[in-house]
């Protein structure tokens, strides 16, 4: 019997932050991520509900098992994503944030399609847009430099291909908005007024655009999850943690309804019994709402809602 699937595509370009993001929402920092291009190959991650570790298989360009690993991380994935035989790495492990209630989430992470040193990303990356059978895109943008000439060229090849199939929603994230300096510069509201008019320019009419702070939702992950912190990290998350003003606070551009059912959905997730004390005596349920805080909120809301919703409307037809 086939598994219903719900296959969520992660796509931006080299500066986008799409490793943080991917780390911050399955819950631990697996994908290597640095300021250069990182991911070379698609990958997909399947979410296994309850499962205590992450698994992975990599395969070549021929559709065969080159290597296994029973327990996988960053460093043997990074091995992977360099060797050039590969083509396609599975992963399996649970993804936190969400629950499989009606079908499986898969998350595919694909090459940053920018990489002047590598044409074989876009075509990769190109391959799964145009071929797969995915419900969902996320687009990373950096809000720091919405509008260069690579996310023009690929959100113009990505409309072209949704505008021919309905079913194929897109959801733009506007990621490192907490490194815009709303005292100096513009406003968040703003900030989605100035990306919401650049994606009607493309095509892209009504936009849903979330803002976050993937860097500051992966701290508050380690955080609950006890993993380990380099120095900076150290730093960064004691400065979060003890300086209210600087916890990035998420806003998007979903319709009220939609941000009323996010945040019920967000106050069902912060259990009343999560009062271990963590750091700086703040307790997990407050880790938790600084987590949901940074946007990742209403992205849980929405992943969620869509399994949920579409896999409820296949078991009546």
């Amino acid at each position: 019997m086939k598994r219903n699937l719900f296959e969520v595509i992660v796509v931006g370009t080299m500066s986008a932050g799409k490793s943080t993001f991917i780390n911050a929402l399955i819950g631990t920092e697996l994908l290597h991520s640095a300021n250069q291009a990182t991911t070379a190959t698609i990958t997909r991650i399947h979410d296994k509900d309850n499962k205590s570790f992450f698994s992975g298989s990599a395969y070549n360009y021929d559709g065969k098992l080159v290597e296994k690993s029973r327990n996988i991380n960053a460093e043997i994935l990074k091995k992977w994503n360099k060797a050039p035989e590969i083509k396609k790495i599975d992963i399996d492990g649970d993804i936190q944030t969400i629950k499989n209630t009606r079908a499986e989430l898969v998350i595919y992470d694909l090459p940053g399609p920018n990489n002047s040193q590598n044409d074989n990303h876009e075509l990769l990356t190109m391959e799964v847009i145009n071929d797969k059978e995915y419900g969902l895109i996320l687009y990373l943008l950096n809000a720091t430099q919405f509008g260069i000439n690579d996310d023009r060229l690929l959100l113009e090849k990505i409309y072209n291909t949704i505008k021919q199939d309905t079913k194929k929603e897109i959801i733009f994230i506007l990621n490192k908005a907490d490194e815009i300096d709303t005292e100096k510069e513009l406003s968040i509201v703003q900030l989605i007024k100035n990306v919401e008019q650049y994606l009607n320019e493309i095509g892209f009419k009504s936009p849903n655009i979330i803002t976050i702070s993937a860097k500051q939702a992966l701290l508050f992950q380690k955080l609950l999850n006890s993993d380990v912190f380099s120095r900076s990290e150290k730093y960064d998350l004691s400065v979060l943690l003890e300086s209210p003003e600087f916890l990035f606070k998420g806003a998007s551009s979903l319709s009220r309804k939609n941000k009323k059912l996010a945040q019920s959905f967000i106050q069902t997730n912060l259990s009343k019994e999560d009062n271990e004390i963590l750091a700086n005596n703040k307790s997990i349920k407050e880790v938790k709402e600084y987590y949901y805080n940074t946007g990742f909120g209403e992205i849980c809301y929405l992943l969620q809602n869509k399994i949920d919703h579409t896999f409820n409307k296949i078991k009546k037809v």
